[in-house]
């Protein structure tokens, strides 16, 4: 059995690209995307490595693997109460952070998406060198620091 509703790729007619979703625990099934609940991480690092855009939430561990695969990367930051099953549920500060040091779009609203892809698509998405060095561990060090 296939983990996928769809065919494998989707084809969004306004921005002539193809697009996949990897949804994890998510109520929410796309529409209009190719998905998977999960993928094997080498089909996840294969497809982040061939994308030309990256869009995900604010996780660390999507936003390291897309930096490692040198995409650039438009996040959605996931807001919503903390709890025990979410206990990073605002990655709006972290996103804040990083994207001070890192070349990451942030699109804090749906209705804004489209127009962030538009334009980064416009200028022809190339490979991003994030220079993952030993200064994230210290950037989260400090972020979890400054933010008990």
């Amino acid at each position: 059995m296939t983990p996928w509703s769809r065919p494998p790729t989707w084809r969004s007619r306004a921005l002539d690209i193809e697009g996949f979703a990897q949804i994890g625990h998510s109520a929410v099934h796309p529409r209009h995307l190719a998905w998977a609940r999960f993928l094997p991480e080498a089909e996840l690092c294969r497809r982040l490595r061939r994308a030309d855009v990256v869009v995900c939430h604010g996780g660390m561990g999507i936003l390291g693997q897309a930096m490692r695969a040198g995409r650039p990367i438009v996040a959605v930051p996931r807001r919503g109460p903390t709890t025990a099953r979410n206990p990073a549920n605002d990655q709006s500060a972290f996103l804040d952070r990083l994207a001070q040091r890192y070349p990451i779009r942030i699109c804090r609203t749906l209705s804004g998406l489209a127009g962030q892809l538009e334009e980064l698509l416009e200028t022809g998405p190339a490979a991003v060198e994030y220079r993952l060095g030993s200064d994230v561990p210290r950037l989260i060090g400090a972020f979890l620091a400054a933010n008990p």
